[in-house]
């Protein structure tokens, strides 16, 4: 008779096996588990560092042809992709309120660079305000207001620097415009308009510059227009400067006005080249000819015999007085060197000069803010005589002016000297 073993030892064997099939099997799970979840919790870490890592800055913000260009800097470490612009119209009208999102056609950006044109598939109407918010695929956002200056009022300057010009010069006028609220504010485009004046005014045509496309919270813009006065004193022009599509009663306003050059007692000081040469315009002839010679060298001829005849270009630089030439008005020739003769005067030639010397007789009188060629020649004050140098050698041109700031001449005489040219008589 065989041996049988036991109907339980068997079981217990099918039983142990089961046992340990399932704990291996249940390890092996819980370490899936465990594996699962630490890849989990690695990958949400690195999709956390991820999201921090992510840096952006809206540099720009511009609204060409009624779409919407924003242009990114990706100043952080890893790549960008923007998905989403959500756009939300917060224009006051009720009707106008709306939110829609929209894809970006230009969506990346590395690290470090520069991506722009965002937006263009979304419209923008000038006259209304928005907020504006990018999204990136790992949940970044950054929100913007587009807003109108039509929307609120923002702070507006209006210089004119400097204040007071005289007749026939230009002042500038400065607008100064402050993004005083807390959105960004795009087209900034300004204008000025003359809303009283005594003067006449020219201003240029167009403000430099003539638009600012993007203005940040906080930031300034300046523009400028050049304006010209034209008038007598005290006359003035008031400009009111405002912004295109601007917030009504949005304005500053600034007066430039006319400060006419005077010579008087009082001030001197002030007005002493009122009177004024062109020096490159000294011409000189001799013996009644018609040749002008601008050289320095003066031929001395027969024994220094010679008739001297000068002329040069005078300006009067006051903006509304003629300016009468008085007869002692002089070119005085000084000696220089040893063997020169000390000084010789040479009066101005009277408008009845003998007509056979063949020089004009224009420059008795000079008009306001003008010029006149006035010629020289005469060997004493208010005659007919002729003058010349006598002898050789270097010497220093002065010219002596003389006259009246009008027809009456009671304290309206006015004296200058105008230095200084050199010639050489050889």
């Amino acid at each position: 008779m065989k041996p049988r073993r036991a109907l339980s030892t068997v079981v217990g064997a099918v039983f142990a096996i089961i046992a340990l099939t399932s704990t291996v099997t249940y390890v092996s799970y819980s370490m899936g588990i465990l594996d699962n979840y630490n890849q989990s919790v690695l990958t949400k870490n690195q999709q956390l560092s991820d999201v921090n890592k992510e840096k952006f800055q809206i540099s720009s913000i511009t609204v060409p042809n009624s779409k919407l260009n924003i242009t990114i800097v990706n100043t952080g470490s890893i790549p960008i992709n923007f998905t989403k612009i959500w756009v939300q119209n917060t224009t006051t009208t009720a009707a106008k309120d709306w939110v829609k999102s929209y894809v970006p056609t230009q969506s990346f950006v590395t690290p470090g660079g520069v991506l722009t044109n965002i937006g263009q598939s979304v419209n923008i109407i000038p006259s209304n305000s928005y907020n504006v918010k990018l999204v990136t695929s790992r949940g970044n956002t950054q929100q913007f207001a587009l807003n109108s200056v039509s929307s609120v009022p923002i702070g507006i300057q209006l210089f004119a620097i400097p204040a007071t010009v005289p007749s026939d010069f230009t002042t500038e006028l400065v607008m100064i415009v402050t993004n005083n609220q807390t959105s960004t504010l795009t087209n900034i485009s300004p204008q000025i308009s003359k809303t009283s004046s005594t003067a006449a005014c020219t201003p240029s045509a167009t403000a430099t510059p003539a638009s600012v496309s993007t203005l940040t919270p906080g930031s300034t813009a300046v523009f400028k227009w050049d304006v010209k006065l034209t008038g007598k004193d005290s006359q003035f022009c008031t400009y009111q400067a405002s912004l295109q599509n601007g917030f009504p009663g949005n304005t500053a306003s600034a007066t430039a006005t006319v400060n006419s050059i005077t010579a008087t007692s009082s001030n001197w000081s002030t007005t002493w080249g009122i009177i004024s040469i062109n020096y490159t315009s000294l011409r000189w002839a001799q013996n009644g000819g018609t040749n002008w010679n601008s050289n320095w060298a003066i031929p001395c001829g027969g024994g220094c015999g010679s008739t001297d005849v000068w002329k040069m270009d005078i300006t009067n630089n006051d903006p509304t007085r003629p300016f009468i030439i008085n007869g002692n008005t002089t070119v005085v020739v000084f000696g220089t060197s040893p063997g020169s003769n000390a000084a010789t005067q040479f009066y101005i030639i009277k408008n009845d000069y003998a007509p056979m010397h063949n020089y004009p007789t224009n420059g008795q009188t000079i008009p306001a803010n003008s010029t006149a060629t006035l010629y020289f020649g005469a060997g004493t004050a208010g005659q007919h005589d002729s003058q010349s140098i006598s002898k050789t050698g270097q010497y220093a041109v002065s010219i002596l002016i003389y006259g009246y700031w009008t027809t009456v001449q009671t304290n309206n005489f006015f004296g200058q000297n105008i230095p200084y040219e050199g010639i050489i008589v050889s």
